[in-house]
């Protein structure tokens, strides 16, 4: 309230330095792939440089979306992401084939890039206007080293986070052939209905957990965080049994082998993300309430740990110890995102509610 200058300067260096950065790294990554030939497959050389050219329009969506969602335009956050990119890589995929255009990785992966620079751009333009009518035009101030401040540990969270979704898959492909790969791959994201639940709760209330918290009204940001719970936990828990029953017919599109070896991992995944549902949105209270320090330790934490089951299991047991890993990864979240609620806010963050006769916890002032 009152600082408009910095809240201009917010949005633009934000845009700008999600812009450059993501650059700067996709052409630092491109170089050191380049210079250091013959330390990766063939086959991953590729899909690497192309995955370059995604960086900077990626970066730019991320931080419209979240611009977008503090000021709760849902439809400008998610839909050029979840709506407008998949059907323009539809669109662009099957656009090329008619050309005449093989069928092939690199023609699929070369569709997502155009697929994302034109929701990514279309995105820029609708929220710009949205802007000029939502915030006064004026001059700009920044506050850079109280920014960074707070937004390097964020930052850590998020890079924690997409290498702890991504680091099963990043040890399968050092250990095993692609076709394991490509089991473990169909197995895994097979279940990406159930994550969609996390994520659409996440989506809807990371900012207003902020937003309870700064309005003094202690009592409703406790029931909130406890509804998101509910929101994530109960569904999640239908959509991960009916995965049960439903995942083997889904993997047989790809053929016997990915149903003899993927129905297995699909059970042991599902048990980690049902017990990781079970504290809901925690990271993102812990975020949203000033807290993102012991937010990025705990992530910090859990990666380390998951890098040690990968690398234990994985060489004994194959594809289902990379499903252990991965679950258990996800047991030793739940329960340090809830201690690290319990202990820096006194929340109780779980599904089931506290034993009685013990009073609610209150959250720190």
């Amino acid at each position: 309230q009152g600082e408009a200058e910095y809240l201009r300067g917010a949005i633009f260096g934000s845009l700008s330095w999600a812009v450059l950065a993501a650059t700067l790294m996709a052409i630092v990554g491109s170089a050191g792939i380049y210079y250091l030939d013959g330390l990766f497959e063939n086959y991953f050389v590729i899909p690497i440089y192309l995955a370059a050219v995604f960086l900077p329009m990626l970066a730019l969506q991320e931080v419209q979306d979240g611009i977008a969602r503090a000021h709760n335009w849902a439809g400008i956050a998610l839909a050029p992401t979840f709506i407008l990119r998949p059907l323009l890589i539809l669109a662009v995929m099957a656009g090329a084939i008619l050309l005449g255009f093989p069928a092939t990785a690199v023609t699929a992966m070369i569709s997502a890039i155009v697929a994302v620079y034109v929701a990514s751009i279309l995105q820029f333009a609708v929220l710009a206007r949205n802007l000029r009518k939502a915030v006064p035009s004026g001059p700009r101030k920044f506050l850079p080293a109280k920014w960074l401040a707070i937004t390097m540990p964020i930052f850590l969270i998020e890079g924690f986070y997409n290498l702890l979704t991504n680091v099963d898959i990043l040890f399968v492909s050092h250990y095993m052939r692609p076709e394991k790969v490509a089991v473990y791959f169909a197995a895994a994201k097979t279940l990406a209905l159930v994550h969609f639940v996390y994520f659409a709760v996440k989506a809807a209330a990371a900012h207003r957990f902020s937003a309870y918290r700064t309005s003094g009204d202690h009592r409703r940001y406790e029931q909130f965080i406890q509804e998101t719970v509910h929101w994530t936990f109960w569904p999640s828990l239908v959509l991960a049994v009916l995965m049960l029953v439903v995942g083997k017919y889904f993997l047989m599109l790809f053929g016997p082998a990915f149903v003899e070896e993927g129905v297995p991992i699909i059970w042991i995944l599902t048990l980690g993300i049902i017990v990781r549902s079970s504290v809901g949105a925690a990271e993102s209270v812990l975020t949203m309430s000033g807290e993102q320090k012991a937010c990025a330790i705990v992530y910090a934490a859990t990666l380390m740990f998951n890098l040690i089951l990968n690398w234990q299991l994985i060489p004994v047991y194959g594809l289902n110890g990379a499903a252990m890993a991965t679950t258990g990864a996800l047991f030793f979240e739940a329960f340090a995102l809830y201690a690290a609620a319990r202990r820096r806010l006194s929340l109780h963050i779980f599904i089931l509610p506290m034993r009685s006769g013990k009073p609610q916890a209150r959250p720190a002032e």
